[in-house]
């Protein structure tokens, strides 16, 4: 029977849909960012040809895809209709859809939250999902002598397939690799797989098969192009949300964001156990991210969680994504 894995920290939330002991989804929602459904007020700050960008009560810039008659100034109420997505180089914005300003339904983070994962329709049990992250910090996957790399581009997520032995046999493992990667990160919007090119139109047609019927355990549904005679394949999601790798490496290509190291250290501080401050160290943005006044609840949270203070320490010499140093662990 399917289980949820539930882990909760301050300002970042995560689940893992887990069958037969494997990790097969991975979820998460971030305080930081507008959630999809959530509802709030704003302003029109300007209008373009074709909708506006309106400014939430907390500064944050959002877009309506749909012209407006009210002028600039005008106060609304809106619905996120997608989140805001981060890729390598730059961000996309929360995407909004104006409600009638006398409905504003009580849909904040923790109930959609909640209600994402009931979703599920399966008890939900604490657990850590640190492992289900291994391959995507890698950015390799390796079954015997097969190797699927992949990588973010502002076009899409773009797979590689490489190994040894017939191409056909590389490729049937690949295709259904690809499609366990793709349903455990959630990953939407373009997804591009270079398989090892194979001469016979029949193989390619079989390997595409393999593909669709590995792909049938995940709900979301998908468009995808026949594989050419180079390799290429194409399959395009939806992309309502950010993926698992999305809000790992923002708008960085293979490295952890800022924001994610800082969601890391605070998720250590609140699992920490022992007596006295936590000092925490961090690269010197990562530092003042967390100082922030935006930041300042998940603050307090982490350090109710542990019971103790906490103290940052800027060291440019961190590595990894920072440590937590308890006074008496």
């Amino acid at each position: 029977m399917p289980e949820i894995w539930r882990d909760d920290a301050p300002g970042e939330r995560r689940a893992a849909r887990v069958e037969n002991g494997n990790i097969v989804e991975i979820h998460i929602q971030r305080d930081a960012l507008w959630a999809l459904g959530e509802t709030g007020t704003g302003r029109i700050d300007r209008k373009t040809p074709s909708g506006a960008y309106v400014v939430t009560d907390d500064g944050q810039e959002l877009l309506l895809r749909s012209k407006i008659g009210d002028p600039e100034g005008t106060r609304v109420t809106f619905e996120v209709t997608r989140e805001a997505i981060a890729e390598p180089g730059r961000i996309k914005p929360t995407e909004i859809a104006l409600r009638d300003s006398g409905v504003l339904p009580s849909s904040q983070k923790d109930a959609l939250w909640d209600a994402r994962l009931t979703a599920f329709a399966q008890p939900v049990i604490s657990a850590s999902i640190a492992d289900g992250f291994d391959i995507a910090l890698s950015g390799q996957s390796q079954l015997g002598s097969v190797i699927i790399s992949f990588q973010r581009t502002k076009a899409g997520l773009v797979f590689d397939v490489d190994g040894i032995g017939s191409a056909f046999d590389i490729n049937q493992v690949a295709a259904t690799e690809v499609a366990r990667l793709l349903r455990l990160y959630q990953v939407g919007a373009m997804v591009m797989i270079d398989f090892v090119s194979m001469e016979a139109k029949a193989q390619r047609t079989q390997i595409a098969e393999i593909f669709d019927t590995a792909s049938r355990s995940d709900a979301r549904p998908f468009e995808r192009t026949a594989i050419n005679g180079y390799g290429l394949m194409q399959v395009v999601r939806a992309r309502p949300r950010p993926s698992v790798l999305d809000h790992l490496f923002g708008t960085r290509i293979a490295a952890l964001s800022d924001e994610t190291r800082a969601y890391w250290l605070l998720r250590a501080v609140a699992q920490s156990s022992g007596f006295g401050a936590r000092t925490v160290t961090a690269r010197p943005d990562v530092a003042a991210l967390l100082e922030s006044q935006k930041w300042a609840g998940w603050w307090t949270q982490a350090m109710r969680a542990a019971g103790a203070d906490m103290l940052v320490v800027a060291d440019e010499k961190t590595t990894g994504y920072g440590h937590v140093h308890v006074a008496q662990s």
